[in-house]
C-alpha cells in the first residue's frame, strides 16, 4: 500500500464525538492495513468548528439518520452551520447519509471513485460498524463444549417429544 497517495480526509459531524470515532477508526483500520512499514503518516481529522483543515482535503459531513424517531435539533443545526461554512468558502465535499456502518460505507465508496488510484481496499474490509464486527457474546450453540452441545440437544428433543 502507498500510503503517501491517500489525500487527507476530513470528517464533519455532529455530535463531533461521532466524527472523532469514525476519524479514529478510519486511521486505525488504514495503520493495521499497512502494517508496520515505516510509510508517511496519512491524515485523517475530525475538526471542532472553529477549528481549519487542508484546503486540499476531500471532506465529508456525517449526516443525520432520517429514519431517528426523535432527530436532535442541535445535531441538524451543526450539520446545517458546516454546510453553509463550505458553500461561502467553495469547499466542495459529499453528504454521508445512515447509520455509521453505512456512511463508513459510502465513504468507502466515495474515496474509492475520488482517488481511484490510491487503495482504499482497507477500509471495506475493516468496518467497525458492521454488526459482525462488533464484539458479541457467545451463544449455548456456538461455545464448542460438548456437554453443554448433548444438554441442548436433550432439551430439544424433549420439547419435540411434547
Amino acid at each position: 500500500m502507498t500510503t503517501g497517495q491517500l489525500p487527507c480526509v476530513v470528517l464533519l459531524g455532529a455530535p463531533h464525538a461521532l466524527a472523532r470515532g469514525m476519524a479514529h477508526a478510519l486511521l486505525q483500520a488504514q495503520q493495521q492495513a499497512a502494517g508496520r512499514d515505516r510509510q508517511p503518516a496519512w491524515q485523517c481529522l475530525a475538526p471542532q468548528p472553529a477549528e481549519s483543515w487542508p484546503c486540499d482535503a476531500l471532506v465529508y459531513v456525517l449526516g443525520q439518520d432520517w429514519r431517528e424517531a426523535d432527530p436532535d435539533p442541535g445535531v441538524a443545526r451543526q450539520i446545517g452551520l458546516w454546510r453553509a461554512q463550505l458553500g461561502a468558502a467553495g469547499q466542495a465535499y459529499v453528504m454521508l447519509y445512515g447509520k455509521p456502518a453505512a456512511q463508513w460505507q459510502q465513504l468507502a465508496e466515495s474515496l474509492k471513485s475520488i482517488a481511484p488510484s490510491a487503495d482504499w481496499d482497507w477500509i471495506s474490509a475493516q468496518n467497525p460498524w458492521k454488526p459482525s464486527a462488533r464484539m458479541r457474546r457467545q451463544s449455548c450453540e456456538q461455545c464448542g463444549d460438548p456437554a453443554c452441545e448433548q444438554a441442548l440437544f436433550e432439551a430439544l428433543r424433549r420439547s419435540a417429544q411434547a
